[in-house]
């Protein structure tokens, strides 16, 4: 059942509740298969208007026809369009994996920067650093590993 009881009569004559296609687009108290019948409603309008004109059988209306139908591929993609997972607040988030991610990361860093040394010049410096980053890396692709789990 249609929350709009004026639908049926937007259906029937589409273009003369409606300045132009994208405002049936933008009316929010419309459902989407609403909107879709508005607009093939105006498209069938338009396409008879369109042979008309070629059969020199009009007034010499122009048509709405490329309108209509480009918000027709509009509405077809919104609905196409994949509607991003909300987090629901109930639930806890896992942040467990971080953790251990970012203290694997620091002891790959700490062993990458022991090596570094080892090769290159000895420096705690090194070391602090590449731990830095280790944790950094770590806890990062920890947090992305959860994010893409849940």
């Amino acid at each position: 059942m249609n929350t709009n009881p004026h639908v049926e009569d937007f259906i029937a004559h589409p273009n003369l509740h409606f300045g132009h296609p994208i405002d049936v687009l933008n009316e929010p108290t419309l459902s989407t298969d609403d909107k879709r019948r508005i607009l093939e409603s105006w498209k069938l309008d338009a396409q008879r208007l369109a042979e008309s004109t070629a059969e020199n059988m009009s007034g010499g209306e122009e048509t709405d026809l490329r309108d209509v139908s480009k918000v027709l591929v509009q509405l077809n993609e919104m609905d196409k369009a994949p509607v991003a997972k909300q987090h629901d607040p109930k639930l806890p988030t896992n942040t467990k994996g971080v953790g251990a991610g970012m203290g694997l990361g620091a002891v790959v860093g700490a062993g990458a920067g022991l090596l570094i040394s080892a090769v290159t010049v000895p420096s705690l410096a090194v070391i602090a650093q590449a731990t830095l980053v280790g944790i950094i890396i770590g806890g990062v692709s920890a947090a992305v590993r959860n994010a893409v789990r849940s």
